[in-house]
Parts: C-alpha cells; structure tokens; sequence
C-alpha cells in the first residue's frame, strides 16, 4: 500500500509508541485521525506540528458511543479510514488475589473490547485496507501479576487472526507484537538491567523498532493474519 494521501487512524497518537507512528506516517504524506483520550496537549502540539494533515478526535475507547461517535468524524473529515493501527494501551500490575472487577474490566475494555468495537466501525465503510493491532509478546507468555493485561492481549492476537478470516480479502489484518521497547517510568535500573538480560541481543528494542515493522506490514500488499514479534529474541530466550 502507498503510504501518501491515505487515511490512517491511530489510537494513542499522543503519546510513546502511538506518538512515533503517527509522526512517521505523515512524513510520509499520510492524512491522520489523532485519536488521543487523556493527551489532548500532546495532541495538539500534533496538529499544530502538521498543518492541514492532522484531525484530532478524543475518546475513551472503553465505552462503545465514544469509539462511533470517533469514527463518524473522523471519515466526516477525511472519509472511509484506510489504515486502522490500535495502539492505545492500559498498563498496570494487578495481583491475583487483589484483582478488582473495575481493574478487570478496564484492563479488558482498553486491551480489547474497545478493539474489538473499533475494528467494527472502521470496517463497515473501509472498501479495503489495513488493520494493524499492537499486541505483546506476553500474550503467548505467563506474567506474573498481570493476569488481565495478558489475558486481554491473548485475546487480541486471536481477534487479529480471526478478523484476517472474517475480513479477507479486501481488508488485510496483522499484528505486532513488542517486547520490551518503552520501559515503565518506575522501573529502576536494576529492573532494565533485569529485562535486557532476558532478551537474545541483551539490550531494549526502540520506538523506531515498532514503526519499522508497521511500515513493513502496511506496506507489503501479500501480508496478513501474521502476528510480528518484535523482541530481542525474547520470546525464544524464555522457552
């Protein structure tokens, strides 16, 4: 797919990885819809940063009205969205034993339910196209004291796989799946030192790492269904 005068929609454009991958793709010459749900400053520093190319639109993609209302105008702007990437992803420990229904059902509504319903919007008027999940590699992987973060991210990957099914042939539908790339702002440096152990080149991945693999798959017209693991070897590393 040709990256120019395309519509992309980035879930998470304000910040971290989503943040990068907007910016790429409009080097590139693509047209944005920025969803961005508590960043609004860094979304506008985005907007103002590309004229013309940026539309903003802010949602809470754990409640199913805020996700139409966000596609409706973002086609409203741009028309039928070409590109879909789910970036946007809650992150947080939540043991076991302590673990709360409104934790569960946050974690599971921002990892995976509201993709599910966004998929959902943006396909009903995509004429072909591509969508672009941002898993994990821990959705294959036990985590201690994540129970619903991994659990939602294993959903994610089979919804990939299914949507590829369900969607083919006009929409094309992969996944990434990071290993550690953007660390906790609480991890100290012996946490870091601890995960970059654990990876087969024993050192962090980087945003550039991510944005590279969705140009990759966005770009290559005979990819989909694939789940891209982009870790260091980690994945092997544990097994």
């Amino acid at each position: 797919m040709e990256i120019s005068g395309r519509h992309f929609f980035i879930t998470g454009s304000g910040k971290r990885i989503g943040r990068r991958l907007a910016e790429s793709f409009l080097e590139k010459g693509a047209r944005l819809s920025a969803h961005v749900h508590t960043s609004k400053k860094e979304g506008d520093e985005l907007f103002a940063r590309f004229p013309g190319k940026v539309h903003l639109v802010q949602a809470d993609l754990r409640k199913i009205p805020e996700i139409q209302a966000a596609v409706i105008s973002a086609e409203k702007k741009w028309g039928p969205i070409d590109v879909l990437i789910n970036c946007a992803s809650p992150f947080y420990p939540t043991p076991f034993l302590n673990c709360t229904e409104s934790e569960w059902d946050d974690l599971l509504g921002g990892n995976l339910k509201g993709q599910f319903f966004l998929c959902q919007a943006v396909a009903k008027n995509m004429k072909s196209g591509v969508i672009l999940n941002l898993c994990d590699v821990n959705a294959n992987t036990p985590m201690k004291n994540f129970s619903p973060y991994v659990s939602a991210k294993a959903g994610l990957l089979m919804l990939t796989k299914n949507l590829a099914f369900e969607l083919a042939p006009q929409v094309r539908v992969n996944s990434i799946s990071p290993g550690p790339v953007l660390l906790p702002e609480h991890y100290t440096p012996l946490q870091r030192q601890r995960t970059e152990e654990r990876t087969l080149l024993k050192r962090l991945g980087s945003p550039e790492d991510i944005v590279a693999a969705a140009h990759f798959i966005i770009e290559n017209d005979y990819l989909t269904g694939i789940d891209l693991k982009v870790d260091g070897g980690r994945s092997l590393a544990e097994k």
